[in-house]
């Protein structure tokens, strides 16, 4: 009888020890965090396409993560080349990998849009946008990546489920200011672009976000061609694009942010 209610308390110690809410102090990202999951959700650029050096920006920001909290980093890098908002919100609500990465995760980072708007763009240059301007393609872009977008935030707040977590995301930077300036129709679509990245910037929620817009193509209303940052393809970030995004974000720092659901 005696070992039967040891073997019960031991038992008991056991499923304590293991599936004990942890408390804030170790929750927090601090210097003093031994082990931290990092996932990133995204595009092509989250997964680093042309990146030959050190594999793109979410590499080069989870090593300075490790390096500036001393904590050992597990990286789950989920971007896909390709995706747009619709496909990163439907993995997040369908894809069980999806789900089970992100509410295992201290820091989740995420880009996306681009293609929304470069598909919208591609259909603009050929005409075949709709609409009495050629624009109805643009618009319904911009309004179905607002619609995605809350979604987004929205479901990696639940998976989370209001544990104190490390949110980062990024504005999209514009890589076609010479070929849009030089053919006239820069003033039609950088105003597209802007608005998308006000819906970013409008997230709020404890989410942070890198200004990468500025980093490449600085302002607005005179926008500079990025060519330094941008790849052979003339479209994705080079080396030293990537190393310019890691290190926006690096600089939006560590502390995490607990995430009501409703607030998306």
């Amino acid at each position: 009888m005696l070992i039967k209610r040891v073997l019960f308390l031991v038992l008991v110690l056991v499923v304590l020890t293991f599936f004990a809410p942890a408390s804030p102090a170790q929750a927090n990202i601090t210097a003093s965090s031994p082990r931290i999951t990092y996932v990133a959700l995204g595009d092509s650029l989250g997964f680093g396409l042309w990146d030959f050096s050190r594999g793109g920006y979410v590499y080069r920001y989870g090593a300075a993560l490790a390096a500036d909290t001393g904590a050992k980093v597990s990286l789950i890098n989920l971007s896909v080349p390709g995706w747009t908002s619709s496909d990163l919100l439907n993995a997040l609500r369908n894809r069980w990998i999806f789900r089970l990465s992100v509410a295992s995760a201290q820091v989740v980072t995420w880009d996306i849009g681009g293609n929304d708007l470069l598909r919208a763009r591609d259909r603009y240059i050929a005409g075949t946008c709709g609409g009495l301007d050629n624009q109805e393609c643009l618009r319904e872009a911009v309004t179905t990546f607002r619609n995605n977008w809350r979604a987004i935030v929205r479901e990696i707040a639940t998976l989370r489920s209001g544990r104190p977590t490390v949110y980062r995301t990024m504005d999209l930077y514009y890589p076609f200011v010479a070929q849009d300036a030089a053919s006239g129709r820069l003033s039609v679509l950088l105003p597209y672009l802007r608005q998308v990245n006000d819906i970013i910037h409008a997230t709020g929620c404890g989410v942070r976000v890198a200004d990468v817009y500025a980093a490449f193509n600085d302002s607005y209303d005179d926008p500079r061609q990025p060519s330094l940052y941008l790849s052979f393809d003339g479209y994705h970030p080079n080396a030293a694009g990537h190393a310019v995004i890691a290190g926006r974000l690096r600089a939006l720092g560590y502390e995490p942010a607990f995430i009501p659901v409703l607030c998306a």
